[in-house]
């Protein structure tokens, strides 16, 4: 039996509804839904596991939700080497492999194993402090080293691979996975990178001077951004979602993690397809 652990974010989907029907149509087709307390409450459906749980004894993880969900989810499903599946229950979706016109479509593969996997480069992030580690975050699209709710534009040095690079006046710098490229850096005025490749991308935000560009360098690379700023309102932010704030003096050291996001890919749906009608959606 195949044992699928279920991310739900119920406030995309409030009543249930699609929860429900992807939980009865995985048990129609004889494969275990492992669910959290707060799905099991709601729909007293599937086998209720703690988080770790879920992702320790699943075959596979399936995300309903927006890319925010399939991005946190993918941290921890890449500690346990597990790969998933987003349906896309938010706007945009770049993540989401379908949506829930596809669902029968969705659990007939998963129940014949018939799917691909693909394995996307991560970033391993280290925030260093008068010499000392003191927090390291996973990220699957980007870390960013931004200005907090003030004006006035920051200023940072850029090294990589211990070669000085430029002193940034920007909102700024982001670097990002070729995952990653479709996502703030693009907003940013980035290139899109194809998610098969591995590099690293940095972008700068807003930059104070035309001569910024995006600076795309290799996998192996280690970009180290400082924080020269004293007094300012600077954070460092992963994948939009966990925040630290940062001192002046602080560095913040980016590179390749040896952990990957698997993702759950269905035949038929391929990237430029994605990016062509994602992109045509974000005009609209």
């Amino acid at each position: 039996m195949v044992k699928i652990g279920i991310v739900s974010n119920l406030y995309k989907d409030p009543t249930g509804e699609y929860t429900d029907k992807v939980l009865k149509g995985m048990i129609k087709r004889n494969m275990q839904p492992l669910v959290t307390s707060s799905v099991y409450k709601q729909l007293k459906q599937g086998t209720l596991l703690r988080e770790k749980e879920i992702y320790q004894l699943s075959d596979l993880i399936l995300v309903l939700g927006g890319d925010g969900t399939i991005l946190q989810t993918s941290r921890s499903a890449a500690k346990f080497n597990k790969p998933l599946l987003g349906i896309n229950l938010g706007r945009l979706g770049f993540l989401a492999e379908a949506e829930m016109s596809d669902l029968e479509h969705i659990l007939d593969t998963l129940a014949s194993s018939s799917y691909q996997i693909e394995h996307r480069m991560m970033l391993e992030a280290r925030l260093i402090r008068n010499n000392q580690l003191i927090k390291q975050f996973l990220a699957l699209n980007d870390v960013a080293v931004a200005k907090g709710s003030f004006a006035r534009i920051i200023h940072l040095n850029v090294r990589i691979d211990g070669e000085f690079v430029n002193h940034y006046a920007a909102d700024g710098l982001l670097v990002s996975s070729p995952t990653g490229s479709t996502a703030y850096s693009l907003s940013a005025g980035g290139p899109v990178i194809y998610p098969g490749m591995e590099c690293l991308l940095m972008t700068p935000i807003c930059p104070h001077t035309m001569t910024s560009r995006p600076i795309v360098t290799n996998a192996d690379s280690i970009i180290e951004i400082g924080v020269i700023d004293r007094n300012r309102e600077i954070q460092v932010t992963i994948d939009g979602q966990q925040v630290k704030s940062l001192q002046e003096g602080d560095h913040i050291t980016i590179s390749k993690s040896p952990l990957k996001t698997q993702l759950i890919r269905l035949s038929g749906y391929g990237f430029f397809n994605l990016l062509r009608n994602k992109l045509s959606a974000r005009n609209e």
